[in-house]
Parts: structure tokens; sequence; C-alpha cells
């Protein structure tokens, strides 16, 4: 029974996590830049959290703060990016030929 080594890091894997990391820089150099200039950006979490925070009567104080709905776009855009790495490599995880041979 021979084990045959399976590529992970791959060229379209490594293509998908340049283009998904250059968009969130680009999220998160934007939400950087709205903060130094202070610019308002309300999007609904804004609301939403200030609405939650009216009603336990604690002010909310999130992780990185970005501006409006820069948050939704940040996973969007990591979750697209995974999505795609675990679509192309989707065989490699779950290949039936794979289970039966180490059943055997």
């Amino acid at each position: 029974m021979s084990v045959e080594k399976v590529q992970w890091f791959d060229s379209f894997t490594r293509t998908v996590l340049i283009v998904g990391l250059a968009l969130l820089l680009g999220i998160f150099g934007s939400a950087y830049y709205m903060n130094i200039h202070k610019m308002a950006a309300g999007g609904t979490d804004d609301k939403v959290n200030d609405l939650a925070a009216q009603s336990v009567h604690v002010q909310h104080h999130p992780l990185v703060e970005l501006p409006g709905d820069a948050a939704i776009s940040a996973f969007s855009v990591a979750n697209f990016c995974a999505g795609l790495i675990i679509g192309h490599n989707w065989r490699k995880l779950f290949d039936p030929g794979k289970i039966e041979e180490t059943k055997g």
C-alpha cells in the first residue's frame, strides 16, 4: 500500500490567498484612513450595536473597529476565499477512493 503525498499549497491556493489578503488589506486600510480623518460611515451594524448597548446598558467595544459595513465586507471576502480553497481541494479532502484504501 503506497501513500501518495497530497500537495495542499498549490498555485491556485496561493493565488486565492494573495488576492484575498490584498482585498482584506484594502478594506482595513480604508477603515484606518477613515478613522484617521474622522469620517463617519454608519452602517446597519452600528445601529444594531447601539440598540443592543442601550438595552443592556453596557457600551460595546469591538475587537477591530471597522466603520460602517466594512466588517461585513471583510467577512464576505474571507469566507469567499475560504470557500474557493475548500472547493478546489474538495477531492483531496473527501476522495472516496482514498477512504476505501485506508479501510482495507
